[in-house]
């Protein structure tokens, strides 16, 4: 919740009686207005929980209101609009000609504000039958970048403000300001006090950082700086200044390091050259002879066969042939030596009488004959159906189908994705994430509904915890595993939305989505299914993706997972509140994955 800290320095003089003052007429509860609950006027605050609103009926020589106000004051002819945090008890309207006004609602029987209600304060000038007498002083007015720097006034240190703006009265004269904040460099100067309007004084540290950018041509390393992980290369960014270790990893490679000596506003590129594979060898020898051989999702050749030059490392190995069930084995490599596995796969025939074929083992997961289809249990009866999404080719992107399309939907560009996978059959509900973090941080309430209102973090907290109690490996979809799926995979049959070009028959959007006593989402799998037999990736909420945003190119991608590094993350399929045209299975959104909105939840993945 954001907080302001209201503060007067200390100085040796009183400030003067003034002719006027302002005054509380009324502090009332408008108990028939909603303008806090309707849609285009709510707004939340720093939590996620809905605002109150206080209509302040004066409008002339206000300057500022201060007291867990949330966004920017909104003026119209007759009244200013001011948001509160719920449950403030109190305000400070500072006037431009007047003494400050404290504003206490508990006097006016209001406990503290509440979410979604409106209340009008009304102030009228009272005259105090005196002429202002000179207080010998006035407000000074500083604003500093960044934010958090620290603030010294003639040599006195200043309450910090998550504004970065300060104000408080002074004597009238010459005064000194110093600013500092790490990682930039220090400013100090003077200003004047006088009797009349005092001209805000800006200052904006410029950084002492050095700026570096690091690059390998190994594509997918990872970057260390100081034995600290960073990113992925490129990479560019600040570092103080001194000597640092930089590095560049890949498992299966042979890393390199860098030692390098930064100097305050540097600007140095590193450049580092291929990393070198470190290599071993597999040998493989199944019955019968001519089984193809996969190794992470790519074919190598045909079963007996020695394979040379793989990466160290774990890696998973099929052996797969017509009329067989597939054998899958996890095998690890080691430099320069060879790993051994053989076998004989079972004709599918054999196969069938198994009574267990799912792939999952009994008691954790159960999938009904010929369905693709599993449902894994997690606690108190509530289970995940998920649906097998089969590996394929699609085209990626604003295809004809998809009517007015952004810019960041093209180029369109082949996408291959060579491992099957499972999606969720739907929408995480608000029952599951409950189940797994025992919280619900939904402003739309109900079981049966999507979760929202959660930030990609908390999405990938959610995840770890739900993976420790089912001993699976959920994951959020990959951006392109996402639009695959929700453009019904193999079964695709061009459909602009997830299961039909008639958004109303697969999808709650705000043209089907009417505001009923404040409930905006819907039940999960109430409409229709897609090709695959998932539900709602069109509407209901947002979904997030894994993938950092970045740029399409046109050139073929394998198995892609978005740009190395960001600071936004992907988000899919439109929600409640949103047009059609938002709802598009090819439509990108993004946002900081640390941000949370009412509309936003998820689905999960699931790998083989």
């Amino acid at each position: 919740m954001k907080h302001f800290l209201f503060f007067i320095l200390s100085v040796s003089f009183a400030l003067g009686t003034f002719a006027q003052e302002l005054k509380i007429k009324s502090c009332t509860l408008a108990s028939t207005d909603v303008t806090a609950s309707s849609l285009e006027n709510i707004r939340m605050d720093d939590v996620g929980d809905p605002c109150a609103l206080v209509k302040i009926l004066l409008l002339d020589g206000i300057s500022k209101v201060q007291g867990n106000v949330i966004g920017d004051i909104k003026e119209y002819s007759s009244e200013k609009w001011v948001y509160l945090s719920k449950g403030t008890k109190e305000i400070r309207i500072i006037p431009m000609h007047y003494k400050p006004l404290r504003v206490y609602f508990p006097d006016f029987g209001i406990d503290g504000v509440e979410s979604k209600r409106t209340y009008v304060l009304d102030l009228v000038i009272q005259n105090m039958g005196a002429e202002p007498v000179d207080a010998g002083g006035n407000f000074y007015a500083l604003s500093v970048q960044p934010k958090n720097a620290v603030v010294t006034i003639d040599g006195v240190l200043q309450p910090s403000s998550s504004d970065g703006e300060y104000s408080a009265m002074l004597p009238y004269g010459t005064h000194t300001y110093k600013v500092e904040a790490g990682g930039y460099i220090s400013k100090s100067g003077s200003f004047v006090v006088s009797s009349g309007d005092m001209t805000p004084i800006s200052v904006s540290l410029l950084s002492a950082m050095a700026s570096v950018s690091i690059t390998c041509p190994t594509p997918a390393v990872s970057l260390y700086v100081d034995k600290k992980a960073v990113g992925n290369s490129p990479w560019s960014g600040s570092l103080k200044e001194g000597m640092h270790l930089v590095e560049v990893r890949k498992s299966g490679y042979r890393s390199q390091q860098k030692t390098i000596q930064l100097a305050q506003q540097q600007k140095l590129d590193v450049t580092f050259g291929e990393l070198v594979a470190i290599q071993g060898n597999l040998s493989v020898n199944y019955k019968p002879f001519g089984a193809d051989v996969y190794v992470d999702g790519k074919k190598l050749g045909q079963s007996p066969r020695v394979f040379n030059g793989l990466l160290v490392g774990n890696h998973q190995v099929e052996v797969r042939k017509d009329g067989y069930a597939t054998d899958r084995k996890s095998v690890s490599i080691s430099e320069g030596q060879t790993a051994s596995i053989t076998g004989t796969l079972v004709s599918n025939a054999v196969a069938s009488s198994s009574s267990n074929t799912s792939g999952y083992s009994s008691g954790s997961s159960s999938m009904a004959s010929g369905s693709n289809t599993i449902s894994i249990p997690v606690k108190n009866g509530i289970s995940i159906d998920m649906v097998k999404v089969e590996a394929g080719t699609f085209m990626m992107g604003a295809t004809s189908e998809m009517k007015d399309p952004d810019d960041d939907e093209k180029p369109v560009h082949q996408v291959i994705l060579t491992n099957d996978y499972y999606m969720g059959k739907y929408e995480v509900t608000q029952a599951l994430w409950e189940a797994v973090m025992g919280s619900n941080p939904s402003i739309c309430e109900g079981d049966n509904l999507p979760v929202e209102t959660v930030s990609w973090n908390d999405c990938q907290e959610f995840i770890s915890k739900l993976n420790s109690m089912t001993g699976r490996k959920f994951r959020l979809p990959t951006e392109a595993e996402w639009e695959y799926a929700a453009r019904g995979g193999k079964r695709s049959r061009g459909y602009q939305y997830s299961g039909n070009s008639n958004i109303s028959d697969v999808a709650w959007y705000d043209g089907n989505c009417v505001n009923i006593s404040g409930i905006n989402t819907h039940p999960v799998g109430k409409k229709q299914a897609n090709e695959l037999g998932i539900y709602d990736m069109t509407g209901n909420v947002w979904e997030w993706c894994q993938d950092w945003y970045g740029s399409y190119s046109s050139s073929s991608q394998t198995n892609p997972t978005g740009s190395y590094s960001g600071s936004d993350r992907v988000y899919r399929g439109g929600s409640w509140d949103c047009s059609a045209r938002l709802c598009r299975s090819s439509c990108r959104f993004i946002i900081s994955p640390d941000f949370h909105i009412n509309g936003l939840g998820l689905r999960l993945a699931l790998s083989e």
